[in-house]
């Protein structure tokens, strides 16, 4: 009887306290709501409006010409720092845009090119294959 008290005030004290041991507030303030693009989800964050999630369908977005210059992926992989063996995982890799720029970095190492759309790692196997690329 006891332990069945016991377990109720505290279970009692967790209900009643103000403040959630999994979920913190965010106060930092990075994200903002609006209207904006009709790809984008009215969120923006750091001033940057999210999109929805991409399908397969949208693989030539991905791989367009103009996508060095718009987010200076040279730049990103520069900061990156990688070294010839290293072993790198590309989440969510789409059409393996970064993955293949990765990988002619990686000459000893090795790029894992993961995605959940069976259709974008089929785009990546052919251009892995049509590459003659061993190390995705």
């Amino acid at each position: 009887m006891k332990k069945n008290i016991l377990f109720l005030s505290l279970f009692i004290g967790l209900l009643i306290s103000n403040k959630s041991l999994s979920q913190t507030t965010n106060t930092n303030n990075n994200y903002t709501f609006k209207s904006g693009d009709y790809n984008g989800i009215g969120k923006w964050y750091m001033g940057r409006e999210i999109a929805y999630v991409m399908g397969f369908e949208g693989i030539s977005w991905l791989e367009r010409s103009e996508r060095e210059e718009e987010e200076n992926v040279s730049k990103l992989i520069q900061n990156m720092r990688i070294k010839s063996n290293d072993i790198i995982a590309d989440i969510g890799a789409g059409s393996g845009y970064h993955t293949f720029k990765i990988a002619s970095l990686t000459k000893n190492g090795l790029v894992y090119a993961v995605d959940i759309q069976p259709e974008m790692l089929m785009a990546i196997e052919k251009t892995k294959e049509s590459g003659k690329i061993k190390n995705i």
